[in-house]
């Protein structure tokens, strides 16, 4: 096989054929993976079949594999991937499944003092009928969007997160990753230096300086301007398909326009990261 890597949108993402992470990778094309989420932010690794222990094997490639919150949802033998399945999800409030990430736009685990720098998600089992599709926006590209006036504002302002009460969040977890924690609003990559609006809307307890009243509001004003239809992609998902991407640049979301009984089932791992700065 020769590994091939090409755009899925003008946007963000791009798709990798070719290669088998469930054996040896050679180191070129190792360093040709990881180059191609640092070009492109999100990459969705095809036709992917493997065990768990393979699966890790996959994504500790990329980096560090780290501690979720998610405990209800976690493989007893390989406690870091989460096991996120539709047909088991929670009620909302009119009695529809609410899968876990489906809220809103988000970057993952903002309440982590060091939040990951990646997640990889793989499709276990997709709906037979279709839809369960991830989106993606690129939060360079919003940010460049910006009059200079509005980026000066966001550059000074900073978030103060909280894990979210949740029952499968135990109380573990919850001791251990409860304290708030304060973040950029706008963060710059370790990596390449580019700035980014970085934050989880539901995780946000409120931002230094505002009541949380007037937080919520600003968030979701802001998360209004800068969704737009040019920084997205949109995932449709095929069987096998192993996704990474980079959460200090990108926030993501899962739609749900799908049957939920005909289970949406995926596995996330999240690799360890730094502190924003």
């Amino acid at each position: 096989m020769t590994l091939q890597i090409s755009p899925l949108s003008a946007a963000l993402g791009a798709e990798a054929t070719g290669v088998d992470l469930s054996g040896s990778v050679s180191d070129a094309d190792q360093e040709a993976l990881r180059q191609a989420i640092s070009d492109n932010l999100v990459l969705v690794i095809r036709d992917q079949q493997m065990t768990s222990p393979e699966y890790l094997a996959a994504v500790r490639l990329f980096g560090e594999t780290m501690e979720q919150q998610l405990s209800t949802f976690l493989l007893e033998d390989h406690p870091e991937i989460a096991v996120l399945d539709s047909s088991t999800s929670e009620l909302d409030e009119d009695g529809n499944p609410f899968p876990v990430g489906s809220r809103a736009w988000h970057s993952d685990h903002t309440n982590h003092a060091e939040p990951p720098k990646m997640t990889a998600l793989r499709a276990v089992q997709l709906p037979k009928s279709g839809g369960g599709d991830t989106g993606f926006a690129n939060m360079h590209s919003a940010y460049d969007a910006l009059p200079a006036t509005r980026k000066t504002e966001l550059n000074a302002l900073q978030t103060v997160n909280k894990i979210e009460d949740k029952a499968y969040v135990s109380d573990e977890a919850r001791a251990k990753f409860g304290a708030l924690q304060s973040h950029p609003l706008i963060r710059t990559h370790p990596e390449t230096g580019k700035k980014a609006i970085y934050l989880h809307p539901g995780k946000v307890d409120h931002i230094e300086g505002m009541t949380s009243a007037d937080s919520k509001d600003f968030v979701d004003d802001l998360m209004e301007e800068i969704i737009q239809p040019d920084v997205i992609y949109r995932h449709v998902w095929q069987p096998g398909d192993l996704t990474i991407w980079d959460n200090r640049a990108v926030l993501h979301i899962a739609h749900r326009g799908y049957d939920h009984t005909e289970q949406r089932l995926m596995h996330r791992v999240l690799i360890k990261g730094d502190r924003p700065h």
